[in-house]
């Protein structure tokens, strides 16, 4: 049975867990530990903890257990004094101060749960992002980049790590020397995906994995992120903070993103649908990148990637 990886963060990772889910249950997720923002910030800054969010939205996608069961997990109070915190980030929070640390308060959330595989943070260390701004400017923390970027009317030049470059989770990188599939994405590209390979560890394992890897591209851009950004944009600024060569597939959504919900992300955060061009198809030819297309998300309240369509595809194209 083939060990699948998949490397990154938000809630674009646990939508393709639940994908695979249906076919694989060798799954190892590897998730950044950059979060700063809502409930987890809350709780990172408050009790010290690394941020559950994450991690919590991977394990929810992976559990076994009745739909109750999830739904408790991802329950968010509406008031009071927890009012916008989330009943999961909590429990993580209460099993990391029982069993003394947060590797083993993910074991008992495993066991908990009944999981399909492994969600392992990037690293154990406490760590915040720094981005670099094209016009000399810098700016720390995960939650206000994007915003700093767009106020500040400049693109991300380069991200790092405050106060030091953390060391890999042992158990990560393991992971990914084992893998046959390693995929990154979907997600925030400089504040979900990126900040993974910053970690001390990481690059070497991906360079001595003989997986086949994969980056699922974003279906929009993000506000101050990836503003104006191509196909090729995106995995530039993987190659920046990598090496050439990380990715050796890439799926690439073909379905047009409805006019009534292009005008909604337009008047919300002025985001626009990723196009793709034909020097981007020139530049995956270029780099020996194989593409992997069609229609793979769905309209909702938002534009979303569809995990099981995803998975599906992999499943044709014996990936998985």
């Amino acid at each position: 049975m083939k060990n699948i990886v998949v490397i990154g963060g938000g809630t674009g990772t646990s939508t393709i867990l639940k994908g695979i889910k249906k076919y694989k249950s060798n799954i190892t997720a590897i998730v950044s530990m950059a979060d700063d923002g809502g409930g987890s910030g809350i709780l990172r800054h408050d009790l010290g903890i690394l941020p559950p969010g994450d991690l919590r939205n991977c394990m929810a996608a992976l559990a076994n257990t009745e739909g109750v069961m999830e739904k408790l997990l991802q329950y968010r109070f509406k008031s009071g004094g927890l009012k916008d915190q989330n009943f999961g980030n909590i429990l993580i929070a209460a099993l990391c101060d029982i069993y003394g640390g947060l590797d083993l308060a993910l074991n008992e959330m495993e066991n908990i749960l009944s999981i399909s595989g492994k969600v392992l943070p990037v690293t154990y260390e406490n760590i915040h992002l720094v981005a670099e701004f094209e016009n000399g400017d810098k700016c720390i923390g995960e939650s206000i980049i994007p915003n700093m970027a767009y106020k500040l009317d400049t693109k991300i030049k380069k991200m790092g790590i405050f106060p030091d470059i953390p060391k890999a989770n042992k158990d990560a990188v393991s992971a990914i020397k084992e893998a046959d599939v390693i995929i990154f994405g979907p997600g925030s590209l400089y504040t979900s995906i990126i900040p993974n390979l910053l970690v001390d560890g990481i690059i070497d394992g991906l360079k001595a994995s003989k997986a086949e890897k994969i980056y699922i591209s974003n279906v929009m851009t993000e506000l101050g992120e990836t503003t104006d950004f191509k196909l090729r944009d995106h995995i530039n600024a993987i190659y920046k903070h990598s090496y050439m060569g990380i990715i050796d597939s890439v799926v690439i959504n073909t379905k047009k993103v409805s006019q009534a919900m292009l005008e909604r992300y337009k008047n919300l955060s002025k985001s626009s649908q990723v196009e793709i061009d034909q020097d981007d198809y020139k530049f995956l030819e270029d780099n020996k990148i194989d593409i992997i297309e069609g229609d793979f998300i769905d309209e909702c309240v938002s534009v979303r990637h569809n995990g099981e369509k995803i998975a599906k595809e992999f499943v044709r194209r014996s990936i998985l």
